[in-house]
Protein backbone atom coordinates (compact mmCIF):
# COMPACT_ATOMS: atom_id res chain seq x y z
CA UNK A 1 0.00 0.00 0.00
CA UNK A 2 1.22 3.50 -0.84
CA UNK A 3 2.34 5.67 2.05
CA UNK A 4 1.34 9.30 2.44
CA UNK A 5 3.72 11.64 4.26
CA UNK A 6 2.48 14.71 6.12
CA UNK A 7 3.04 16.79 9.24
CA UNK A 8 1.29 16.11 12.55
CA UNK A 9 -1.17 18.12 14.61
CA UNK A 10 -2.98 17.67 17.91
CA UNK A 11 -5.77 15.96 15.97
CA UNK A 12 -3.35 13.02 15.57
CA UNK A 13 -3.06 12.37 19.31
CA UNK A 14 -5.49 9.38 19.35
CA UNK A 15 -3.78 7.81 16.32
CA UNK A 16 -0.30 8.34 17.81
CA UNK A 17 -1.46 6.76 21.07
CA UNK A 18 -2.78 3.70 19.23
CA UNK A 19 0.42 3.43 17.18
CA UNK A 20 2.58 3.63 20.31
CA UNK A 21 0.52 0.88 21.95
CA UNK A 22 0.89 -1.41 18.92
CA UNK A 23 4.66 -0.87 18.87
CA UNK A 24 5.02 -1.32 22.64
CA UNK A 25 3.30 -4.72 22.46
CA UNK A 26 6.26 -5.89 20.36
CA UNK A 27 9.15 -3.70 21.52
CA UNK A 28 8.51 -3.94 25.29
CA UNK A 29 10.33 -0.71 26.15
CA UNK A 30 8.26 -0.19 29.29
CA UNK A 31 6.74 3.01 27.91
CA UNK A 32 2.94 2.90 28.07
CA UNK A 33 1.19 6.16 27.22
CA UNK A 34 -2.43 7.24 27.45
CA UNK A 35 -3.97 9.86 25.16
CA UNK A 36 -3.54 12.34 28.00
CA UNK A 37 0.18 11.49 28.18
CA UNK A 38 0.62 11.99 24.43
CA UNK A 39 -1.29 15.27 24.60
CA UNK A 40 1.09 16.40 27.33
CA UNK A 41 4.06 15.45 25.14
CA UNK A 42 2.63 17.32 22.16
CA UNK A 43 2.36 20.47 24.31
CA UNK A 44 6.09 20.44 25.15
CA UNK A 45 8.05 23.61 24.48
CA UNK A 46 10.74 21.55 22.73
CA UNK A 47 8.42 20.54 19.89
CA UNK A 48 8.08 22.70 16.81
CA UNK A 49 4.85 22.01 14.93
CA UNK A 50 4.53 21.53 12.06
CA UNK A 51 8.17 21.69 10.88
CA UNK A 52 9.50 19.23 13.46
CA UNK A 53 6.91 16.52 12.92
CA UNK A 54 6.16 13.76 10.43
CA UNK A 55 3.27 11.36 10.04
CA UNK A 56 3.02 8.43 7.64
CA UNK A 57 -0.40 7.10 6.67
CA UNK A 58 -1.46 3.94 4.84
CA UNK A 59 -5.00 4.73 3.82
CA UNK A 60 -6.68 6.18 6.90
CA UNK A 61 -4.27 4.54 9.37
CA UNK A 62 -1.25 6.28 10.89
CA UNK A 63 1.51 3.68 10.55
CA UNK A 64 4.55 5.75 11.53
CA UNK A 65 5.40 9.10 13.04
CA UNK A 66 8.45 11.07 14.03
CA UNK A 67 9.41 14.17 15.99
CA UNK A 68 12.53 16.36 15.96
CA UNK A 69 12.86 17.99 19.39
CA UNK A 70 14.84 21.15 20.02
CA UNK A 71 17.01 21.53 23.13
CA UNK A 72 16.31 24.68 25.10
CA UNK A 73 19.30 26.71 26.33
CA UNK A 74 21.72 24.73 24.16
CA UNK A 75 25.41 25.43 24.77
CA UNK A 76 28.23 24.70 22.31
CA UNK A 77 26.27 22.31 20.07
CA UNK A 78 22.53 22.11 19.55
CA UNK A 79 21.73 18.44 20.15
CA UNK A 80 18.27 17.73 18.73
CA UNK A 81 16.51 14.53 19.74
CA UNK A 82 14.86 12.47 17.01
CA UNK A 83 11.99 10.18 18.00
CA UNK A 84 10.21 7.79 15.68
CA UNK A 85 7.88 4.80 15.76
CA UNK A 86 6.88 2.46 12.93
CA UNK A 87 3.95 0.08 13.31
CA UNK A 88 5.24 -3.52 13.58
CA UNK A 89 3.16 -4.58 10.58
CA UNK A 90 4.92 -2.00 8.39
CA UNK A 91 8.53 -2.69 9.37
CA UNK A 92 11.30 -4.20 7.22
CA UNK A 93 10.14 -2.15 4.22
CA UNK A 94 12.58 0.75 4.43
CA UNK A 95 10.03 2.97 6.14
CA UNK A 96 12.13 3.44 9.29
CA UNK A 97 15.17 4.48 7.27
CA UNK A 98 13.18 7.01 5.26
CA UNK A 99 11.58 8.33 8.45
CA UNK A 100 14.97 9.01 10.06
CA UNK A 101 16.37 10.59 6.89
CA UNK A 102 13.36 12.89 6.66
CA UNK A 103 13.62 13.74 10.36
CA UNK A 104 17.24 14.76 9.85
CA UNK A 105 16.07 17.10 7.08
CA UNK A 106 13.38 18.45 9.44
CA UNK A 107 16.00 19.04 12.12
CA UNK A 108 17.97 21.30 9.79
CA UNK A 109 14.92 23.49 9.22
CA UNK A 110 13.98 23.66 12.90
CA UNK A 111 17.59 24.26 13.97
CA UNK A 112 17.93 27.21 11.58
CA UNK A 113 15.04 28.99 13.30
CA UNK A 114 16.50 28.57 16.81
CA UNK A 115 20.31 28.28 16.74
CA UNK A 116 21.39 29.35 13.28
CA UNK A 117 25.00 30.06 14.27
CA UNK A 118 25.51 26.93 16.39
CA UNK A 119 26.69 23.47 15.21
CA UNK A 120 23.94 20.86 14.95
CA UNK A 121 23.93 17.23 16.06
CA UNK A 122 20.98 14.84 16.08
CA UNK A 123 20.54 12.10 18.67
CA UNK A 124 18.46 8.93 18.81
CA UNK A 125 17.73 6.73 21.80
CA UNK A 126 18.36 3.04 21.05
CA UNK A 127 17.13 0.41 23.54
CA UNK A 128 19.26 -2.59 24.46
CA UNK A 129 17.13 -5.15 22.60
CA UNK A 130 16.40 -2.97 19.54
CA UNK A 131 18.84 -4.68 17.18
CA UNK A 132 17.13 -3.39 14.04
CA UNK A 133 17.13 0.18 15.32
CA UNK A 134 20.80 -0.08 16.27
CA UNK A 135 21.71 -1.43 12.84
CA UNK A 136 19.80 1.38 11.14
CA UNK A 137 21.49 4.04 13.25
CA UNK A 138 24.92 2.60 12.41
CA UNK A 139 24.13 2.41 8.68
CA UNK A 140 23.14 6.08 8.68
CA UNK A 141 26.41 7.11 10.35
CA UNK A 142 25.26 7.51 13.95
CA UNK A 143 27.74 6.50 16.64
CA UNK A 144 27.13 5.19 20.15
CA UNK A 145 27.98 8.17 22.38
CA UNK A 146 26.72 7.23 25.81
CA UNK A 147 25.12 4.32 27.67
CA UNK A 148 22.50 4.68 30.39
CA UNK A 149 21.42 1.98 32.80
CA UNK A 150 17.83 1.42 33.90
CA UNK A 151 17.76 0.33 37.54
CA UNK A 152 14.94 -0.90 39.78
CA UNK A 153 14.34 -1.86 43.39
CA UNK A 154 11.48 -3.78 44.99
CA UNK A 155 9.60 -2.01 47.76
CA UNK A 156 8.32 -5.23 49.33
CA UNK A 157 10.52 -4.58 52.38
CA UNK A 158 11.07 -1.24 54.13
CA UNK A 159 14.21 0.49 52.85
CA UNK A 160 16.86 1.48 55.40
CA UNK A 161 16.61 5.06 56.62
CA UNK A 162 19.86 6.93 56.04
CA UNK A 163 20.94 10.27 57.40
CA UNK A 164 23.07 12.96 55.78
CA UNK A 165 25.87 14.85 57.50
CA UNK A 166 25.14 17.15 60.42
CA UNK A 167 23.68 20.50 59.44
CA UNK A 168 21.58 19.05 56.62
CA UNK A 169 17.87 18.32 56.85
CA UNK A 170 15.45 16.42 54.59
CA UNK A 171 12.18 18.29 53.99
CA UNK A 172 9.20 17.52 51.73
CA UNK A 173 9.06 19.24 48.35
CA UNK A 174 6.58 22.14 48.36
CA UNK A 175 5.38 24.56 45.70
CA UNK A 176 6.84 27.39 47.75
CA UNK A 177 10.30 26.00 47.01
CA UNK A 178 9.64 25.07 43.39
CA UNK A 179 11.81 27.82 41.91
CA UNK A 180 14.60 27.06 44.39
CA UNK A 181 14.42 23.43 43.27
CA UNK A 182 14.58 24.37 39.58
CA UNK A 183 17.66 26.51 40.14
CA UNK A 184 19.29 23.79 42.25
CA UNK A 185 18.63 21.21 39.54
CA UNK A 186 20.17 23.44 36.88
CA UNK A 187 23.26 23.98 39.02
CA UNK A 188 23.62 20.32 39.99
CA UNK A 189 23.39 19.15 36.37
CA UNK A 190 25.36 22.00 34.78
CA UNK A 191 28.30 19.71 33.92
CA UNK A 192 26.30 16.58 33.10
CA UNK A 193 26.63 15.32 29.54
CA UNK A 194 23.67 16.11 27.29
CA UNK A 195 21.83 18.16 29.92
CA UNK A 196 20.68 21.74 29.42
CA UNK A 197 19.25 24.21 31.92
CA UNK A 198 15.48 23.89 32.40
CA UNK A 199 13.61 27.14 31.78
CA UNK A 200 10.53 27.91 33.91
CA UNK A 201 8.32 26.72 31.04
CA UNK A 202 10.20 23.44 30.55
CA UNK A 203 10.31 22.93 34.32
CA UNK A 204 6.53 23.23 34.50
CA UNK A 205 5.97 20.95 31.51
CA UNK A 206 8.54 18.23 32.15
CA UNK A 207 9.23 18.27 35.87
CA UNK A 208 7.02 19.48 38.74
CA UNK A 209 4.06 20.61 36.64
CA UNK A 210 3.51 17.44 34.65
CA UNK A 211 0.56 15.15 35.27
CA UNK A 212 2.68 12.30 36.60
CA UNK A 213 4.66 14.29 39.17
CA UNK A 214 4.41 12.78 42.67
CA UNK A 215 5.05 15.55 45.22
CA UNK A 216 4.47 13.18 48.14
CA UNK A 217 7.53 11.14 47.12
CA UNK A 218 9.72 14.15 46.31
CA UNK A 219 12.11 15.61 48.86
CA UNK A 220 14.70 18.34 49.29
CA UNK A 221 17.88 18.40 51.34
CA UNK A 222 18.23 21.80 52.99
CA UNK A 223 21.24 23.44 54.62
CA UNK A 224 20.03 24.17 58.15
CA UNK A 225 22.27 27.24 58.44
CA UNK A 226 21.31 28.97 55.19
CA UNK A 227 18.03 27.28 54.19
CA UNK A 228 19.58 26.71 50.75
CA UNK A 229 18.62 23.63 48.73
CA UNK A 230 21.57 21.22 48.84
CA UNK A 231 19.96 18.32 46.96
CA UNK A 232 16.67 16.96 45.68
CA UNK A 233 14.79 13.87 44.54
CA UNK A 234 11.76 14.20 42.25
CA UNK A 235 9.36 11.30 41.73
CA UNK A 236 6.97 10.55 38.89
CA UNK A 237 4.36 7.89 38.17
CA UNK A 238 2.67 6.67 34.99
CA UNK A 239 -0.87 5.53 35.63
CA UNK A 240 -1.10 4.28 32.04
CA UNK A 241 1.88 2.00 32.66
CA UNK A 242 0.38 0.68 35.89
CA UNK A 243 -2.89 -0.16 34.13
CA UNK A 244 -0.99 -2.26 31.57
CA UNK A 245 1.63 -3.90 33.80
CA UNK A 246 -0.37 -4.19 37.01
CA UNK A 247 2.62 -2.80 38.92
CA UNK A 248 2.67 0.61 40.61
CA UNK A 249 6.16 1.95 40.02
CA UNK A 250 7.60 5.23 41.25
CA UNK A 251 10.01 6.62 38.69
CA UNK A 252 12.83 8.57 40.32
CA UNK A 253 13.13 11.13 37.57
CA UNK A 254 15.82 13.34 39.08
CA UNK A 255 18.38 12.94 41.85
CA UNK A 256 20.84 15.77 42.33
CA UNK A 257 23.33 17.13 44.84
CA UNK A 258 24.98 20.52 44.55
CA UNK A 259 28.75 20.30 44.31
CA UNK A 260 29.43 21.95 47.69
CA UNK A 261 27.44 19.21 49.43
CA UNK A 262 28.73 16.12 47.63
CA UNK A 263 30.30 13.42 49.75
CA UNK A 264 27.97 14.14 52.67
CA UNK A 265 25.40 11.41 52.12
CA UNK A 266 22.82 13.72 50.55
CA UNK A 267 21.63 11.48 47.71
CA UNK A 268 21.48 8.35 49.87
CA UNK A 269 19.46 10.07 52.58
CA UNK A 270 17.06 11.58 50.06
CA UNK A 271 16.57 8.27 48.27
CA UNK A 272 15.81 6.47 51.52
CA UNK A 273 13.08 9.01 52.31
CA UNK A 274 11.66 8.83 48.80
CA UNK A 275 11.56 5.02 48.78
CA UNK A 276 9.99 4.95 52.24
CA UNK A 277 7.30 7.44 51.18
CA UNK A 278 6.68 5.50 47.96
CA UNK A 279 6.23 2.23 49.83
CA UNK A 280 3.84 3.87 52.29
CA UNK A 281 1.85 5.26 49.34
CA UNK A 282 1.39 1.78 47.87
CA UNK A 283 4.08 1.74 45.22
CA UNK A 284 5.51 -1.74 44.64
CA UNK A 285 8.86 -0.81 43.14
CA UNK A 286 10.95 2.17 42.10
CA UNK A 287 13.06 2.77 39.03
CA UNK A 288 15.53 5.27 37.60
CA UNK A 289 18.07 5.77 34.82
CA UNK A 290 21.73 6.64 35.32
CA UNK A 291 24.53 7.69 32.98
CA UNK A 292 27.13 4.91 33.01
CA UNK A 293 29.88 7.51 32.57
CA UNK A 294 28.58 9.89 35.23
CA UNK A 295 31.42 11.88 36.77
CA UNK A 296 29.79 11.51 40.21
CA UNK A 297 29.59 8.06 41.90
CA UNK A 298 25.85 7.84 41.23
CA UNK A 299 25.78 4.16 40.27
CA UNK A 300 27.25 3.13 43.61
CA UNK A 301 24.80 5.34 45.50
CA UNK A 302 21.88 3.66 43.77
CA UNK A 303 23.26 0.17 44.31
CA UNK A 304 23.64 0.86 48.03
CA UNK A 305 20.00 1.95 48.05
CA UNK A 306 19.07 -1.49 46.68
CA UNK A 307 18.72 -0.67 42.98
CA UNK A 308 19.96 -3.21 40.43
CA UNK A 309 20.48 -2.84 36.67
CA UNK A 310 17.54 -4.19 34.64
CA UNK A 311 18.51 -2.96 31.17
CA UNK A 312 20.22 -0.20 29.27
CA UNK A 313 19.78 2.22 26.42
CA UNK A 314 22.24 4.21 24.37
CA UNK A 315 22.35 7.70 22.93
CA UNK A 316 23.45 7.56 19.29
CA UNK A 317 24.56 10.85 17.72
CA UNK A 318 25.27 12.24 14.26
CA UNK A 319 26.78 15.66 13.41
CA UNK A 320 24.61 17.33 10.79
CA UNK A 321 25.45 20.14 8.40
CA UNK A 322 22.94 22.96 8.93
CA UNK A 323 20.88 24.49 6.15
CA UNK A 324 23.31 26.09 3.72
Amino acid sequence: MEHTWRTLSKADIPAVTALRAAAEAVDETGMHLSEEDVAEEFADADLNFPDGSLGVAAGDELVAYGLARIRGNAVGTHRMLLEGVVHPAHRRRGLGRELVERLIACSRVVHASHYQDMPLSVDMIVRDRADGHRALATELGFTDQRRFYDMRVSLADPPPLLEAAAGLEVVPYTRERDEDTRLARNEAFAEHWGTTAASPQVWAERFTGMKGFVPGASFLMVDSATNAVAGFVLGQHSEAEALVTGVRELWVADVGTLEAYRGKGVAGALLSRTLTAAREAGFERAGLSVDSANSTPALGVYERAGFAVTGYWSDYGLPVSPVG
